[in-house]
């Protein structure tokens, strides 16, 4: 089984953006070091919680810093984006670091409609319905085939430039998921986000279709989970995202707290809910074993907010330990 991560570049409230950008490269290179798969990083726009703006620009930073270890996006909102500039950059990035380029791509803003409306800047192109369009094009780009696009039929990236960068879709709904089928992408399940979409797996293998992405259907789940030595410092750790949900059900979105501040006001509702994976070693295991159970899928991405780095490391180590 291999094990992935999915970074957000959390912002804490004793630090910064600056800070959360450095700590990302800092996991990735700790994440390399101990043969994890893959490192995505995520898009938010405007937010006081996440610092990845913009995953193409953090990209070659982290795999310039590291080895062995995949890097890709998680995922490049591609509603707000030309098709043919995210082919560009992504054949770029697969041509300075081969076979190790992601392009995770999703279909939800990763903003409010402000900032939305500002990477817009007047496109009428940018709205969810227009995603199976752009990604016939993206298609089209990423391979220099012709566009179904009639405006676009004597468009082409770069001729020669990089390879097909590895390409997955991220699912959360079931029509994402007959888009992933559909498309022939890779899909990587968003359980921290709908703990009810495992059963997306079944389907989505049963209705795909060979594409230049893939012959056969592959599946990855999102899992946001801390793992450590005992079941309450696993608790402790998870208490400053437990917190950070309960404002943001609230609409109140900040950065993080501090575990000082997260311990004053915790409320263990995460696990109660079954939005996060909070615990030891077995606790951990048992608990991701069910969702592999349920999709027989190939990869787990796992997400961990904690403050400290040291713990975050060590709770990606254990769940590597796990499945070793």
């Amino acid at each position: 089984m291999e094990i992935s991560v999915v970074d957000q570049s959390p912002i804490f409230t004793n630090t910064n953006a600056d800070q959360a950008i450095k700590d990302s490269v800092e996991l990735a290179q700790y994440s390399d070091q101990i043969g994890l798969k893959r490192f995505w990083l995520a898009e938010h726009h405007g937010s006081n919680s996440f610092a990845g703006c913009s995953p193409e620009i953090l990209i070659p930073r982290i795999a310039s810093s590291t080895k062995n270890i995949r890097v890709g996006s998680g995922g490049v909102m591609l509603m707000h984006y030309s098709p043919y500039k995210v082919a560009e950059n992504f054949r770029l990035l697969e041509s300075m670091f081969p076979r190790r380029i992601d392009l995770g791509l999703g279909r939800a803003p990763g903003s409010d409609p402000f900032q939305a409306g500002a990477l817009a800047y007047g496109s009428k192109t940018t709205g969810p319905e227009f995603f199976p369009t752009k990604m016939n094009d993206l298609r089209s780009f990423l391979s220099n085939q012709t566009s179904e696009t009639k405006s676009f039929e004597n468009v082409n990236v770069t001729p020669g430039l990089g390879d097909v960068p590895d390409t997955w879709l991220l699912v959360s709904s079931e029509q994402g998921a007959d888009y992933a089928s559909f498309f022939g992408l890779p899909m990587s399940l968003a359980y921290f986000i709908n703990q009810d979409c495992l059963h997306l797996a079944k389907p989505y293998r049963e209705n795909f279709q060979k594409s230049i992405f893939g012959d056969s259907p592959q599946v990855s789940v999102a899992v946001f989970a801390i793992c450590a030595e005992t079941n309450e410092e696993a608790n402790l750790l998870a208490s400053s995202a437990s917190i950070w949900r309960e404002n943001a059900s609230k609409g109140i979105f900040g950065p993080f707290p501090t575990l000082e501040e997260a311990t004053k006001k915790i409320k263990d509702k995460d696990k109660e809910e079954g939005k996060s994976i909070v615990g030891d070693q077995k606790y951990v295991e048992g608990q991701l074993m069910k969702i592999l159970e349920e999709t027989n899928a190939d990869e787990l991405k796992i997400i961990t907010i904690c403050e400290s780095m040291s713990s975050k490391k060590e709770s990606y180590r254990l769940i590597k330990e796990i499945f070793s």
